[in-house]
């Protein structure tokens, strides 16, 4: 195994593992591209491959598990498509202007920040908001979901948050969490490959698709599985310490 086929599988695993649990995909994969490649950049062609794999397992996870059913699809389809405005206006800005927020420091202090709300949201019963109406917890959802154009806050964990601090329990708060992720991962995915005059399939992009694939469905599977019984502070714990490994690099 060449040293470049040993990062693109530990780039796809990096990816299928983080993407939906609450500690930031695009975060880790900006470390990844700054120690090992030098570059304070993302590469799109890698996340196209990457986001296509995910959202596969995504989707299947959800059929397997009857999440498509008409009646949950007819549900939640429009409140999908609400939630996600937020997200699109914001990305449209973010895309105009070409912003970036990618270094260590900031990835840093966005993993440490992300903890705490994680921790607060998922602890305590003070700052717990009482609302009945889902359509409202997932357009307000959608907003917090905007924090996740931060590297290293996390679009799961950004979801998750609002769900727990609007009441729900850990398993759906992180149900709810992969239904937002389907139109933002397969808008992202549409996006960037748009921007790809050519695309070319080559072994490194069937590597990373292919370990990102089961990683992801592995990952969703177990995280969906187990979340109530173990609860969100090794996540908060985890974000913590390397927010802080990362800062203490940095200075």
């Amino acid at each position: 195994m060449t040293e470049y086929s040993f990062f693109y599988i530990f780039y796809g695993l990096i990816q299928g593992i983080t993407e939906f649990i609450p500690i930031s995909s695009s975060g880790h994969l900006n470390i990844i591209e700054i120690f090992y490649n030098s570059i304070e950049s993302r590469n799109y062609l890698y996340e196209t491959s990457a986001h296509f794999a995910s959202l596969l397992a995504l989707f299947i996870y959800l059929f397997k598990n009857d999440h498509f059913s008409k009646s949950n699809i007819t549900a939640n389809f429009k409140i999908l498509v609400y939630a996600t405005i937020p997200t699109v206006f914001l990305g449209l800005i973010v895309k105009f202007y070409n912003l970036s927020f990618i270094s260590l420091e900031f990835i840093g202090y966005t993993s440490i920040i992300g903890a705490i709300l994680l921790f607060i949201s998922d602890k305590t019963n003070k700052f717990k908001i009482e609302i009945k109406s889902k359509s409202t917890k997932f357009i307000l959802a959608g907003f917090f979901q905007c924090l996740a154009f931060l590297p290293g806050f996390s679009r799961a964990g950004s979801c998750i948050i609002a769900f727990r601090l609007f009441g729900e329990s850990r398993r759906y708060s992180s149900i709810y969490s992969l239904y937002m992720g389907i139109p933002i991962i397969a808008l992202s995915f549409f996006s960037n490959i748009n921007d790809f005059e050519n695309f070319i399939i080559d072994k490194s992009l069937i590597i990373i698709f292919i370990t990102s694939f089961f990683s992801a469905y592995m990952t969703i599977s177990i995280f969906i599985n187990y979340i109530n019984k173990i609860g969100f502070t090794p996540f908060v714990v985890y974000r913590i310490f390397m927010g802080l490994v990362l800062l203490a690099y940095v200075y």
